[in-house]
């Protein structure tokens, strides 16, 4: 029987908090990397998720009571269930919480030094989530583990997926949704408004913000330097699924969404991969609790 695919075990549902009150639904995965010698993972997510605000214009907050989220909520998937048994076939998930800040209300979490113009939050879990829970006792794993050909040509037109919970919705036996879509803006031209962003054409709803975008090859793929190269499965990862534009307001759009509505969108912005790297290496702290940017 063929393996499930292993992508599946690095996005994770998150549920923003504000201590035991639940505020939005999103998306995260993992990264790995190493840190003084050691294995380490970061969740990834959006710089709006962790902040409850409108990543264009922070004075807006987006929870309808003005709520704003202090912890995470996330579901890790293991192979065991909570008692340590396996049942074949069958994929168990392990809640735990993170706090996204600490006792005077400092960020625990990091964002980039253009800050919410780049709509990406970090937070370093270490080697483990909590002093019971280790990932050694999970299926979970960096997303950089397994999208290795970053040499796969990134062109306008190319088809992508979105892996994500949307409305919080995930596949019977507990795996992320593959939303399929396709670059609809030119990934290589930059303008000071883009800011590292690309367009993607593709139906997303609430709940897939934070999730990673790939691109994925069956049997081979045009690489950057024009050649033709046989790998099955070849994956990169693209970039950091963000939002929704905001449409204007006319009779024809009237009753159509943003990032925080709920109805489908064909059209997001995806922040480029390599921000996720520039904030692991040189990113700043979030603000402050209740705080604005």
């Amino acid at each position: 029987m063929p393996s499930p695919d292993s992508l599946n075990y690095c996005v994770v549902r998150v549920q923003t908090m504000f201590k035991d009150t639940d505020v939005s639904k999103a998306t995260g995965f993992l990264y790995s990397g190493i840190v003084d010698g050691k294995p380490n993972l970061w969740l990834i997510t959006n710089w709006h998720v962790v902040t409850g605000r409108n990543a264009s214009n922070p004075e807006k907050i987006l929870h309808s009571q003005c709520a704003l989220p202090n912890r995470l909520k996330i579901e890790l998937p293991s192979s065991k269930n909570f008692d340590g048994t396996e049942v074949s076939g069958q994929l168990f998930l392990h809640q735990t919480f993170v706090d996204i800040y600490d006792g005077q209300e400092r960020a625990r979490w990091h964002q980039h030094r253009e800050k919410n113009l780049v709509d990406i939050a970090i937070i370093n879990l270490g080697g483990s989530l909590t002093d019971t829970l280790k990932f050694s006792d999970t299926l979970v794993r960096g997303i950089n583990e397994f999208t290795m050909q970053a040499d796969m040509a990134i062109e306008i037109g190319n088809e992508v997926f979105i892996l994500g919970y949307p409305l919080g919705f995930s596949h019977f036996i507990n795996t992320p949704i593959w939303k399929r879509g396709s670059i609809a803006s030119e990934p290589h031209m930059e303008t000071p408004e883009s800011k590292g962003k690309i367009m993607i054409d593709a139906t997303t709803r609430t709940g897939m913000s934070g999730s990673p975008v790939i691109m994925r090859a069956k049997t081979h793929y045009l690489s950057e330097s024009g050649d033709i190269r046989s790998f099955p499965n070849a994956t990169r990862f693209i970039g950091v699924y963000a939002s929704r534009p905001a449409p204007a307001r006319t009779s024809e759009t009237r009753g159509e969404d943003n990032e925080d509505g709920d109805k489908w969108h064909e059209l997001g912005y995806v922040f480029k991969s390599g921000f996720v790297n520039e904030i692991i290496k040189n990113g700043i702290p979030g603000p402050t609790f209740g705080k604005e940017p």
